[in-house]
């Protein structure tokens, strides 16, 4: 941010007092109230406010690739685009300078990106954040050598989605051999599927499958889990064999691809999960018989 400073002798009989200041921003026109010539600045002095204590100042943009790389590290609204596209500027060394400086949102869309180097995926991993390991775990495009494979075994041991990620991308060989789907994972490998879909947002996929898995038509299960309610869909995923964790990690993937619907707030949350001390046997019959004719 800047600042102005009047200074000119001629100026002080008019309407702007002596030694006035008025913050200029990239985008602000000059306040030419006052001035004879709205046209011409006779003599301004600017100064820089200093930058908070602990901000490290961005680098001088000199190229088309400085420019990229700022952009791409500004407010994800604004960058997601650029790490969408498959831009030669954002290459390793860049990606790694937008890793150290970005949080979790702008590292989830760069572990989305094709052909990653070695160095980036390495970087992303060692973030340890849920999301991004789940995203680099469902990149298929990916080369993972046997170390990262290794370190993604091991970080799933705690994480029952990242474990279903690694056992359902065919990149991960390494790191399937060293994951085992535990019973009490609340994932069949037959399930593996319609996790990745919704997971995907692909609903419509997911409702075709779980449809046949379950044995009934799939405009009958879509007209049942299009519900305000979130119980038809947690009945659904426990007919599937599905447990309460992972229904609750799976909600809000589905409620992003049906404007925030099926509400599941504290105040539901209980009766909604109530329905997972049925058995899966249970909870099949219950869905058949409340399907719409």
């Amino acid at each position: 941010m800047l600042a102005l400073k009047i200074t000119h002798p001629a100026l002080l009989d008019r309407d702007l007092p002596k030694g006035s200041t008025h913050p200029l921003s990239a985008a602000a026109p000059l306040p030419t109230s006052g001035f004879r010539d709205a046209r011409r600045l006779y003599a301004v002095r600017t100064e820089a406010a200093p930058l908070p204590a602990g901000t490290i100042p961005p680098a001088p943009i000199r190229t088309e690739q400085d420019l990229v790389v700022q952009l791409a590290r500004m407010p994800i609204d604004i960058s997601a685009p650029l790490l969408k596209a498959r831009l030669s500027m954002l290459d390793t060394q860049a990606l790694l300078a937008l890793i150290a400086a970005t949080g979790e949102a702008h590292h989830k869309l760069v572990a989305a990106r094709p052909g990653l180097d070695w160095r980036v995926i390495r970087a992303l991993i060692r973030s340890n954040s849920d999301e991004v390991l789940l995203t680099l775990a469902e990149n298929d495009k990916l080369d993972f050598d046997a170390e990262d494979q290794a370190a993604l075994a091991r970080l799933s041991e705690s994480r029952i989605m990242l474990r279903a990620a690694i056992l359902t991308n065919p990149r991960l060989k390494d790191a399937r051999g060293q994951v085992k789907l535990n019973l009490e994972d609340g994932l069949s490998h037959r399930n593996l599927k319609l996790v990745k879909l919704l997971r995907a947002g692909r609903t419509a996929k997911f409702i075709v499958e779980s449809a046949n898995a379950l044995g009934c038509e799939a405009t009958a299960l879509q007209r049942f889990l299009t519900a305000p309610s979130a119980t038809p869909l947690a009945m659904a995923c426990r007919a599937l064999d599905i447990d309460r964790a992972v229904f609750l990690s799976l909600l809000p993937h589905w409620q992003a691809e049906h404007d925030g619907e099926p509400c599941c707030n504290a105040a539901r949350r209980p009766l909604v999960l109530s329905v997972f001390s049925l058995t899966a046997d249970a909870a099949r019959r219950k869905v058949l018989a409340a399907l719409p004719a």
